[in-house]
């Protein structure tokens, strides 16, 4: 079975100097390895963004891969759609920060929605997990029309292949009881609830089985979370 998983990119990164280029700067996805070379300290894309979501989507992709074959991406306001492995300069630009129109003409600029549409078509994955906020799924586009397959995200979706899941301060509250796991507020819980998905797979003699039923079941998700929360009592 084959899991695709994007994530944002994140303000806080492993490394920072005062030379960095901004999105001003940045004008093209190609300037990625252009500016490798002027930092003596860079990352792979997966250890360069350090914020709460993306330490738990590495943290689950780990565990996914114990099970599954996934393809991890990261959309960077700065470079476009980066491969989790994609070695990735410093740099200072965010989606949240933009007005709609700037966003996606930036979007755009960086290719984006196309490349967006390739991964799928190249990948032809089984389920999507879009751990991201409103402001960088809509650089992705039409993010929910010709979906292969059940996409979980978190903004409404008229597409029935979309499973939309809250992540408002109140869906976190109600998982944040839960023991041996922090849970990171709004923007984090999109990584947390992938790595409590992760571990109640772990737990079932045929992961893949359990899977499917749960991207059948939506409903489930809610009483895997209530079985998580029995089991660390």
């Amino acid at each position: 079975m084959k899991i695709l998983v994007f994530a944002s990119c994140s303000k806080r990164k492993a490394v920072s100097y005062p030379n960095q280029p901004t999105c001003q700067q940045i004008s093209s996805k190609e300037m990625r390895k252009a500016y490798l070379p002027n930092f003596t300290e860079k990352h792979k894309a997966k250890d360069m963004y350090r914020g709460s979501l993306n330490i738990s989507v590495n943290a689950a992709v780990r565990h996914l891969r114990k099970m599954f074959d996934v393809g991890y991406y990261i959309v960077s306001a700065g470079f476009g759609i980066v491969n989790e492995n994609d070695m990735m300069p410093p740099y200072e630009c965010s989606f949240t920060e933009m007005r709609k129109e700037e966003l996606i003409n930036r979007a755009n600029m960086l290719t984006i929605p196309n490349d967006y549409q390739e991964i799928i078509e190249k990948e032809n994955p089984d389920f999507i997990y879009l751990a991201l906020g409103k402001s960088y799924l809509t650089a992705l586009g039409n993010w929910d029309e010709n979906l292969p397959c059940k996409t979980i995200a978190f903004e409404e979706s008229t597409s029935d292949k979309v499973i939309t899941l809250p992540a408002d301060h109140i869906a976190v509250k109600e998982v944040s009881s839960i023991g041996g796991m922090p849970i990171h507020g709004v923007i984090g819980f999109k990584g947390d609830l992938l790595m409590l998905t992760t571990r109640f797979l772990e737990n079932q003699k045929d992961p893949e089985k359990a899977l499917i039923e749960i991207l059948d079941n939506p409903n489930d998700l809610k009483q895997m979370i209530g079985m998580l929360r029995s089991t660390e009592d």
